[in-house]
């Protein structure tokens, strides 16, 4: 199964966010690396108005879990983290949040700095995820 297969259905807020028009400059920051993704930034600014790097799709299109889809096709990239049926990539607005266990505390560190690195991310949310021995 893929990691695209693990997304949340829907954001885990309890208040989902609605689309806003009027994006502050400090919600199109790029996140906690400080590197924009021009490709997707480029794609995401043919749509009006263009969706926050939260909200970015895999093509820049507006979708509501752009950030965990993101996230997933960053883990999917990563050569060194394997496949982990055990988890699931869940998104509140622009915090990635993991759920479920994984073997050992080194793979949910390297999970964690490739989520951190994807653009949109200001959070990465860990307390879901229990260390399975």
């Amino acid at each position: 199964m893929s990691w695209l297969k693990r997304v949340c259905e829907q954001e885990t807020s309890s208040l989902l966010k609605t689309r806003d028009a009027g994006q502050s400059e400090t919600s199109m920051s790029p996140g906690l690396t400080g590197k924009y993704d021009q490709a997707r930034r480029e794609k995401a600014g043919e749509h009006q108005p263009p969706p926050p790097p939260e909200y970015m799709g895999l093509e820049g299109e507006y979708d509501q879990l752009g950030l965990a889809k993101r996230v997933a096709e960053a883990f999917e990239q990563a050569p060194h983290i394997d496949e982990i049926e055990t988890l699931q990539i869940c998104q509140d607005g622009n915090t990635i949040v993991l759920k479920g266990s994984v073997s050992s505390q080194d793979i949910l560190n390297a999970l964690e700095d490739v989520a951190a690195k994807v653009d949109g991310t200001k959070g990465v949310d860990t307390t879901e995820v229990t260390i399975a021995a």
